[in-house]
C-alpha cells in the first residue's frame, strides 16, 4: 500500500473555519469547513500525479495545525483542463475518529510541503494506525 501525504492549508477556506480552528483538539469542524468551500473528493495534484495510483492512501495533512485529519482511497487521477486532479473516497469511519483525535506530525515524522509519498517511516505508522483501526 502507497501512502501519499495531501497539505492543505486551513486558511486557505478561512470563510467557514471556526474561530478556534487553529487551538481546538478536535478537528472535526475544521475539515467540515474545508468541505463547505471546495469538492472534498477533488484535490488537484501540483506534484504526484505521474507516479500516484488508484487505489493509493491518501491522508489529509492540515499543515499549520500539523496534523493528519483525514484517510481514504484514491478512487482515480485524471486530467482536466491542463490540470490533474485525484478523486478521493474518504473513510468516513476512520476520518470521524481522526477528527476526533487527530495524529500529530510528531507521531509520524514527516513534513509534506507539497504532495509526497509517506517516507518509509511516515508509512509504518500509518499502516499501524490504519491496522489499530481496523482491528476489533
Amino acid at each position: 500500500m502507497t501512502h501519499w501525504l495531501l497539505p492543505i492549508d486551513p486558511l486557505a477556506h478561512a470563510e467557514h473555519q471556526p474561530s478556534d480552528w487553529a487551538t481546538r483538539a478536535d478537528a472535526t469542524a475544521v475539515w467540515e469547513a474545508i468541505g463547505l468551500s471546495q469538492q472534498i473528493d477533488r484535490w488537484c495534484l501540483r506534484s504526484g500525479y505521474r507516479t500516484m495510483q488508484a487505489g493509493a492512501r491518501i491522508w489529509a495533512y492540515l499543515s499549520r495545525r500539523q496534523e493528519l485529519c483525514a484517510v481514504g482511497t484514491a478512487r482515480r487521477i485524471v486530467q482536466d483542463e491542463g490540470a490533474w486532479f485525484v478523486e478521493i473516497d474518504w473513510d468516513q469511519a476512520i476520518t470521524s475518529r481522526l477528527c476526533q483525535q487527530p495524529l500529530p506530525r510528531r507521531d509520524f515524522g514527516q513534513v509534506p510541503m507539497s504532495t509526497c509519498r509517506a517516507n518509509p517511516l511516515a508509512a509504518e505508522v500509518l499502516e499501524r494506525y490504519l491496522a489499530d483501526q481496523l482491528s476489533p
